[in-house]
């Protein structure tokens, strides 16, 4: 019992450690894209297929390009993590069926021909 408490323990500090690491990683993201953006305030014009936008300044398409390829990346993680989630259930059943055929021939009576 003494051990499972220890574990407990350990798993809250540890869930504690990576709260505050995620915190003070989403800090310095935050401080990092603010530095960016106030770096650089020039106006720049946005041209797609014929059509012009007004100027806006140069931070303001780096970080639409920054959000698509992370919306891209997570649509992207998401079919893969679909596709394991299916690979493992298909397991699981796979090695309960091997389990209950191993329990069935621990459980037939052994013959001697002899």
């Amino acid at each position: 019992m003494p051990q499972l408490k220890a574990m407990t323990t350990m798993s809250v500090l540890s869930s504690g450690r990576k709260h505050w690491l995620n915190i003070a990683v989403i800090a310095l993201l935050t401080a990092f894209f603010i530095t960016f953006a106030l770096s650089n305030l020039a106006l720049v014009d946005i041209a797609l297929l014929g059509v012009k936008s007004q100027s806006v300044p140069l931070y303001v398409p780096v970080f639409i390009a920054f959000l698509l390829g992370f919306s891209g990346g997570m649509l992207s993680l998401s079919f893969s993590r679909r596709k394991h989630k299916q690979e493992i259930s298909q397991l699981r059943e796979e090695n309960d069926l091997l389990h209950q055929e191993v329990e069935n021939l621990r459980n037939i009576p052994l013959q001697d021909d002899v």
